[in-house]
């Protein structure tokens, strides 16, 4: 079931200039993380005691710009959408606290839009499309964002079981989707690869050092840890609808041994990588294919690739990733951006389908 519809807007506004115009009339199917783009996914938010999340979203464009955002919330039995409407007028960039939100009127001038508190409960995503002041999409290419994560407390972390140390940071890229500027888009957002918006990746790829392996520099004290955010590129907001995705993990060792694991995501997966093919954590470090007992080598990669339906038809994820470095009970995070390969091109294509009346 939905939730707060947040909408708070200035009656007057000035209708939102034309696209640039020269731009290529075809676009890379290829997510963007330094460019400006028309959808923006931000895969791992949290604000729920433990970690507290800070936005930040650019209009990198030289007129004005609406977003679309939905809030995606995970931490109950269900996922739950919460949905807003922001404004941002050329070369703006805004931002807000997750779980305190902002008011209506937080700035002078025109208004950014209220954002809605989501308290300390949330651990989800985050996604921003652009649109007209009527609420269309449209494929103008002027959104970038990032995300700031902090750990607000110190001790275990319930949803992941690692350690957590305040005052760390993380950082991450939005994820941009680009559109086609010759394109005129509609509701639902087709990811369709290019014709109106790029597709989100086919296939993502991690570097990491594996689970339990050591600091090279401190091999006594230290272990490493890995922690990976999936979320559906399908979504039907005015539904409240996400598909459910089977995700292949191919790994791979220093020596080019392979091994394997698949687990399914359904609007949301956070978890340190050894959780995902032993959920017990029984030992992980040396039965799991992302331990190293099992890799036997101080580097890894991991190829994260949707497994196609029973019907030859998929749809698409994207993700972030950490690593998590543990000293003498002090946790370090570092926040990764997922190398991509290539698109996925569902059949029907993937879309994101948005509240109608929004």
């Amino acid at each position: 079931m939905r939730t707060v519809k947040w909408n708070a807007f200035l009656s007057c506004l000035c209708v939102l200039a034309a696209a640039l115009g020269g731009l290529a009339a075809s676009v890379r199917a290829d997510v963007t993380i330094d460019k400006g783009a028309s959808v923006l996914i931000f895969p791992k938010v949290r604000a729920d005691g433990t970690f507290e999340t800070t936005i930040q979203i650019a209009n990198t464009g030289n007129s004005l710009v609406v977003a679309k955002c939905f809030y995606v919330n995970a931490s109950g039995s269900q996922c739950q959408e919460t949905d807003f409407t922001i404004l941002l007028t050329k070369q703006q960039p805004t931002v807000w606290v997750v779980g305190s939100g902002r008011p209506y009127g937080y700035y002078g001038g025109i208004q950014p839009g209220a954002i809605p508190p989501m308290g300390n409960s949330f651990i989800g995503e985050l996604k921003c499309i652009e649109t007209d002041l009527t609420g269309a999409p449209v494929t103008g290419n002027h959104l970038k964002g990032e995300t700031t994560i902090e750990a607000v407390r110190t001790g275990v972390d319930s949803k992941t079981g690692l350690q957590v140390t305040i005052g760390d940071v993380t950082k991450h890229n939005a994820l941009g989707i680009l559109g086609n500027p010759a394109a005129t888009a509609s509701n639902p957002v087709t990811l369709d690869g290019g014709a109106t918006y790029a597709a989100c990746p086919g296939k993502q790829i991690l570097n990491f050092l594996p689970t339990g392996s050591s600091d090279p520099l401190s091999p006594a004290t230290t272990r490493n840890y890995n922690e990976l955010t999936l979320v559906t590129c399908q979504e039907d907001f005015e539904n409240q609808l996400w598909p459910t995705v089977v995700v292949q993990f191919l790994v791979f060792n220093s020596y080019e041994q392979r091994f394997s694991a698949s687990t399914s995501v359904k609007c949301f997966l956070n978890t340190e990588l050894t959780a995902i093919d032993v959920p017990s954590r029984q030992n992980y470090f040396n039965t799991s294919v992302f331990g190293v007992g099992v890799l036997q080598t101080n580097e890894a990669q991991v190829e994260i690739t949707p497994v196609p339906y029973s019907n030859g038809t998929s749809t698409a994820v994207a993700g972030v990733g950490e690593r998590i470095l543990v000293q003498a009970g002090t946790a370090t995070r570092a926040g990764i951006n997922l190398h991509t390969d290539g698109d996925l091109v569902a059949v029907p294509p993937d879309q994101i389908r948005m509240p109608t009346g929004f």
